[in-house]
Protein backbone atom coordinates (compact mmCIF):
# COMPACT_ATOMS: atom_id res chain seq x y z
CA UNK A 1 0.00 0.00 0.00
CA UNK A 2 2.73 2.35 1.24
CA UNK A 3 4.42 1.55 -2.44
CA UNK A 4 1.40 2.56 -4.44
CA UNK A 5 1.16 6.11 -2.38
CA UNK A 6 4.35 6.66 -2.95
CA UNK A 7 4.33 6.08 -6.57
CA UNK A 8 1.19 8.28 -7.01
CA UNK A 9 3.10 10.76 -5.40
CA UNK A 10 5.94 10.48 -7.67
CA UNK A 11 3.37 10.82 -10.76
CA UNK A 12 1.77 13.81 -9.35
CA UNK A 13 4.59 15.68 -8.58
CA UNK A 14 5.82 15.00 -12.39
CA UNK A 15 2.95 15.95 -13.81
CA UNK A 16 2.88 19.14 -12.26
CA UNK A 17 6.04 19.63 -13.30
CA UNK A 18 5.61 18.83 -16.80
CA UNK A 19 2.41 21.22 -16.66
CA UNK A 20 4.46 23.75 -15.35
CA UNK A 21 7.04 23.56 -18.13
CA UNK A 22 4.49 22.99 -20.62
CA UNK A 23 2.49 26.40 -19.46
CA UNK A 24 6.21 28.09 -19.20
CA UNK A 25 6.59 27.01 -23.11
CA UNK A 26 3.46 28.23 -24.05
CA UNK A 27 3.97 31.45 -22.40
CA UNK A 28 1.37 31.15 -19.14
CA UNK A 29 2.20 32.51 -15.73
CA UNK A 30 3.14 30.14 -13.28
CA UNK A 31 0.35 31.81 -11.33
CA UNK A 32 -2.14 30.39 -13.71
CA UNK A 33 -1.76 27.25 -12.89
CA UNK A 34 -1.45 27.84 -9.59
CA UNK A 35 -5.32 29.24 -9.39
CA UNK A 36 -6.33 26.44 -11.35
CA UNK A 37 -5.61 24.14 -8.72
CA UNK A 38 -6.55 26.14 -5.84
CA UNK A 39 -10.12 26.53 -8.10
CA UNK A 40 -10.01 22.20 -8.55
CA UNK A 41 -9.02 21.88 -4.40
CA UNK A 42 -11.74 24.07 -3.24
CA UNK A 43 -14.43 23.27 -5.68
CA UNK A 44 -17.20 21.16 -3.88
CA UNK A 45 -17.35 18.14 -5.93
CA UNK A 46 -13.70 17.42 -5.07
CA UNK A 47 -14.25 18.30 -1.18
CA UNK A 48 -16.87 15.38 -1.32
CA UNK A 49 -14.31 13.46 -3.47
CA UNK A 50 -11.72 13.66 -0.44
CA UNK A 51 -14.60 13.01 2.07
CA UNK A 52 -15.76 9.73 1.07
CA UNK A 53 -11.73 8.50 -0.34
CA UNK A 54 -11.24 9.36 3.55
CA UNK A 55 -14.18 7.73 4.99
CA UNK A 56 -13.49 4.51 3.14
CA UNK A 57 -10.08 4.58 4.56
CA UNK A 58 -11.05 5.20 7.99
CA UNK A 59 -13.38 2.27 7.71
CA UNK A 60 -10.42 0.41 5.91
CA UNK A 61 -8.09 1.16 9.05
CA UNK A 62 -10.48 0.04 11.58
CA UNK A 63 -11.38 -3.30 9.85
CA UNK A 64 -7.37 -3.85 9.38
CA UNK A 65 -7.03 -2.84 13.13
CA UNK A 66 -9.99 -6.01 14.11
CA UNK A 67 -8.10 -8.45 12.03
CA UNK A 68 -5.00 -7.21 13.63
CA UNK A 69 -5.93 -7.95 17.23
CA UNK A 70 -8.07 -10.91 15.96
CA UNK A 71 -4.72 -12.78 14.99
CA UNK A 72 -2.89 -11.28 18.02
CA UNK A 73 -4.61 -12.13 20.60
Amino acid sequence: MRKNIVILVILAVAAYLVGVESARSRGKNYEDLRHQVERLWRSPEAKRSRSRIAKRARKALAKTQRRVRELAG
